[in-house]
């Protein structure tokens, strides 16, 4: 990818959506009132390699179009429930979706031209459906204007990407993943890398003309341990920056999987909790999990106009729902925190909105909701945090999810406050969730309102102030209860980079959280599968080596 190759494409892009406007006419139905392409060119580099071999070599660039056309008028148009139901892969337009790599700009135009066409007889079919459908149900957000008009952006910009040092990186990964075959019980495991220069080229009937580049890096060590007894651990630790000069060296990752490997040992001898229920201290990543799960995916303003989701926090704008000593904000404009590159940063969303700082909830007490151009107010203004990943319709998703604490407690402080708790309480013992990789939430008015978090390392505290790790459990609980069960936070804070999935696909965010303490928080079973032991050893081990 570069600079001139991208400027013809959004050149030819824009051409095409002015053609369209001027040229789209199907006698008896509804002509465009807007259209927009947001061109995606991502090129993807990704080495893999396992116990000192290079496992995977993979390079791929690939350029996609995500184009929105709508019929009627920004009061009244074909998007229905937020458009949380738009992206079907059955559709027509996703078969064009992708589109040519080259500089060829007749191939780009043709391609565009397919999908334009697509999408506008897709959109005069949801035009009707909407209308057939409001004859029998009635539509709740009928006072509300279909779409927000902005004036036009143009902002051509362009920054170079850090170069790939493909052959550096190779060695870098045989190198590193060598290293497994000196530990025994790790019977499988990889070392990967992966950048991904991504450009997003945006242009709208509007008059909006926008160019931006994003650069990700991530690394990962993924641990396979099968200990003597049959039990099964995997682990993973990853990296994903904007930076790649964040990206620890050689030297560093080997002590990190000795440290991995140390931690895995640990683990397989700690006893098996099946199930837990009361105080439990959560460090920042988690609890930058648990908020982002609990409450982040419910101040998503595109949930609020859909008949299928909850509406959790529908109707508490001006209502505490969350501790006075907590502030929760979701600022895309932040590139940097604490000297960490944050992956949630972008200037613009992919309605070509610019970001901007979301206050969600301010000390406590919930002011607003992440909103894109679709109105969830009489009165409304996007606060560009409209996000896709592919085909699917932009809904508004979170960017740079911030968690504040004021007065927050040192960790020593917050250590005793803990005890306290479990002492208040008299239970045997408290949790404290050290680690954790991943979650999921459900929204939906037809399923519970529950979310889950995925415990990598967790202990269990005694009044007494003993520690040991545990195993074998998730954090679970009810979004109302757990948030409004908090009774402390920390002062320090933790920066989890990572990419999270909803109806629009998955995106890069990022959660910034202090230490919370959940006076009750409930703990479930994890799945877990035991092995019998390999019938042989593995190669190195056969021949006498570490």
């Amino acid at each position: 990818m570069n600079k001139k190759s991208i400027q013809r494409v959004a050149k030819a892009a824009a051409e095409e959506v002015d053609r369209a406007m001027e040229s789209i006419q199907l006698r008896g139905h509804p002509r465009p009132y807007y259209i927009s392409h947001l061109i995606r060119d991502e090129e993807v580099w990704r080495l893999q390699a396992k116990y000192g071999a290079l496992h995977s070599d993979y390079h791929r660039h690939r350029r996609s179009c995500l184009a929105d056309v709508r019929v009627g008028s920004y009061k009244y148009d074909q998007v229905q429930e937020g458009g949380l139901e738009d992206s079907s892969t059955d559709d027509e337009s996703y078969e064009y979706v992708e589109i040519p790599v080259g500089d060829q700009m007749d191939g780009v135009r043709h391609a565009l031209w397919r999908l334009t066409e697509a999408r506008y007889r897709e959109a005069i079919d949801g035009f009707l459906q909407r209308k057939s459908n409001e004859v029998t149900y009635l539509n709740k957000n009928r006072h509300l204007r279909a779409f927000e008009e902005r004036p036009p952006i143009v902002d051509r910009g362009w920054s170079d990407f850090p170069e790939v040092d493909l052959e550096a990186w190779r060695e870098f990964v045989i190198k590193a993943s060598a290293n497994y075959k000196r530990y025994p019980l790790l019977k499988n495991g990889h070392v990967s890398f992966q950048a991904r220069h991504t450009v997003h080229t945006f242009v709208n009937s509007e008059g909006s003309r926008l160019i931006q580049c994003r650069p990700y890096f991530s690394m990962t060590l993924y641990f396979w341990y099968l200990s003597e007894k049959g039990d099964a651990l995997p682990y993973s630790h990853s990296i994903l920056v904007s930076d790649p000069t964040e990206l620890p060296d050689l030297a560093a990752t080997r002590k990190t999987i000795r440290n991995c490997y140390a931690l895995l040992e640990r683990l397989a001898a700690a006893p098996t909790v099946r199930s837990f229920s009361g105080p439990v201290l959560l460090d920042p990543i988690p609890a930058g999990l648990m908020i982002h799960e609990a409450v982040g995916h419910r101040l998503e303003g595109s949930r609020l106009l859909s008949t299928g989701e909850g509406q959790t926090f529908r109707d508490s704008v001006g209502q505490q729902v969350l501790p006075e000593f907590l502030t929760m904000r979701d600022d895309p404009t932040v590139q940097q925190f604490d000297g960490k590159s944050l992956v949630g940063h972008y200037k613009y969303d992919d309605e070509g909105t610019p970001a901007s700082n979301a206050q969600l909830i301010e000390r406590g007490v919930l002011r607003g909701f992440l909103t894109s151009r679709t109105p969830i107010y009489r009165k409304h203004e996007s606060n560009g945090h409209a996000r896709s990943r592919y085909h699917q319709r932009c809904i508004s998703r979170m960017g740079n999810t911030i968690v504040e604490s004021h007065d927050g407690l040192d960790d020593k402080q917050l250590r005793a406050a803990f005890i306290e708790e479990i002492k208040r309480q008299g239970v045997p013992y408290g949790v404290r969730i050290i680690e954790a990789s991943g979650g999921e939430t459900a929204t939906g008015s037809y399923d519970f309102q529950a979310f889950l978090g995925e415990i990598n390392v967790a202990s269990r505290v005694y009044p007494d102030g003993r520690e040991e790790l545990i195993r074998g459990v998730d954090f679970v609980g009810t979004p109302l209860n757990a948030i409004r069960n908090i009774i402390a936070a920390g002062k320090e804070y933790g920066v989890d980079n990572a990419y999270c999935g909803a109806e629009s696909g998955f995106v890069p965010v990022t959660t910034i959280s202090p230490s919370l303490l959940v006076s009750e928080l409930e703990l479930q079973s994890k799945s877990e599968t035991p092995y019998t032991q390999y019938v042989y050893p593995m190669p190195w081990e056969q021949n006498g080596k570490e």
